[in-house]
């Protein structure tokens, strides 16, 4: 009998995959928690499959994994990989702890990291740029906002947007559109902590991030990546190309938000680069297994292991990051590569030039097929579920797209 703690993961998708194979070529048995089968859930790596009916952000969920952790995983080291499941591992942390080996932030850090109202304020504070935002409490507060054109709305956790409407945020550039976009956004999550931000110019090419292993805010290892094409291409619910740089100025920006959060574990901090002032200014902080961190391990850092130690109370082995390797999602770089193309922003030739050099894929893995049949069932449900709906009512309203947004912003800035 295997006596060596296994691993429990929430969630199935991507994500879960890498950390799976990650954790499975190391010898440790996996088992996924879901409400909904995804690529990971064929993985010939998977030891237990556990199917849950309904939402696994509520006490019900919460009551039932900590009786599956008592029954069935006693001590088993538990993977959270949305920002939901993150949340409700935090809240019922006292719990969970008696049954699981936790990898998830205490609470208060949970909340901090995922309400951006508060993470903006904490960047100001401690001199980390960020985008201009205001936070107004209804609608006829947007008159009164010092903002210049084009803005986004969006609430201060993002989640409950991208679960009603697959969008985390809209774009407006003028007062009606501001006004349109408000109430849609209100209707569909409600005005609490709805936030109107000024639009950083630029598309996903203008994106890092900085991927890290931290222990109570002291960083272990870190390394730098530009997120060159995310999908959807306006608010991007995910990166899809993604390629490992060296950009040594973000490790300090990113080092002052770890430490005075006093973050462990797993932690990925996004960026964007603002053209017209040159600086790069947070956009997120992720205390979990984010999309591309299947990168970090042809990188040297395989962060799903470094966490599995870290939870065991194993010691960890010397990480040296090397530069180089990328990463892509094929099932939405190519949509997303396609929309770039018809802008012209992207020619076919520099596409196919994507391909050349080092790639590790996020699904497809010739010793271990099914999880990529799965991920292309699962897409094809969902696109034809999509259909079936109808368009949602965020789709119904007349927001202009990204592209003319940003043209607009730069008419008005006088760039060419």
């Amino acid at each position: 009998m295997n006596r060596r703690p296994g691993a429990v993961v929430l969630g199935s998708d991507f994500r879960a995959l890498a950390v799976v194979r990650s954790l499975a070529r190391r010898g440790v048995p996996c088992a996924l928690v879901d409400n909904l089968p995804r690529s990971a859930w064929f993985s010939r790596h998977v030891v237990a499959r556990v199917r849950w009916r309904g939402p696994m952000d509520t006490p019900d969920f919460g009551a039932f994994l900590l009786r599956l952790g008592r029954d069935r995983f006693r001590d088993w080291v538990l993977f959270p990989m949305s920002d939901d499941t993150v949340a409700l591992v935090a809240e019922e942390r006292e719990q969970l702890r008696s049954a699981y080996r936790l990898t998830t932030p205490p609470p208060d850090t949970v909340r901090l990291a995922q309400d951006k109202r508060r993470l903006y304020a904490l960047a100001e504070e401690l001199g980390v740029p960020a985008p201009r935002t205001c936070c107004p409490a209804t609608a006829d507060e947007l008159v009164s906002i010092e903002l210049p054109f084009p803005v986004v709305v969006k609430p201060a956790n993002s989640a409950s947007l991208q679960a009603a409407a697959r969008k985390k945020a809209l774009a407006a550039r003028d007062p009606d559109e501001l006004l349109a976009a408000y109430r849609t956004v209100a209707g569909l999550v409600g005005s609490e902590g709805l936030m109107v931000q000024e639009l950083i110019p630029g598309d996903g090419a203008s994106q890092f991030s900085v991927g890290a292993f931290c222990r109570d805010g002291h960083c272990l290892v870190a390394l730098t990546v530009r997120r060159r094409r995310q999908f959807p291409v306006d608010f991007g619910l995910g990166s899809c190309f993604v390629e490992s740089v060296e950009v040594p100025e973000l490790i300090p920006l990113a080092l002052t938000l770890i430490e005075r959060m006093r973050l462990s574990g797993m932690v990925e901090v996004e960026f964007k680069r603002d053209p017209r002032d040159r600086r790069f200014k947070v956009l997120d902080v992720n205390p979990r297994a984010w999309g591309w961190h299947g990168l970090c391990r042809d990188c040297g850092v395989d962060l799903p292991h470094l966490q599995y130690l870290e939870a065991t109370g194993a010691p960890l082995p010397e990480c040296r990051v090397r530069y180089g390797p990328r990463w892509r999602r094929l099932l939405t770089d190519l949509p997303a590569a396609l929309v770039e193309m018809r802008s012209g922003t992207l020619s076919p030739l520099a596409y196919a030039r994507s391909f050349l050099g080092p790639t590790s894929r996020s699904v497809l893995d010739l010793r271990d097929p099914l999880p990529a049949l799965g991920d292309v069932a699962v897409a094809l449900g969902r696109l034809v579920g999509m259909v079936a709906r109808g368009p949602r009512d965020v789709r119904s309203v007349r927001i202009a797209p990204l592209e003319a947004v940003e043209s607009l912003g730069r008419d008005r800035r006088g760039e060419a």
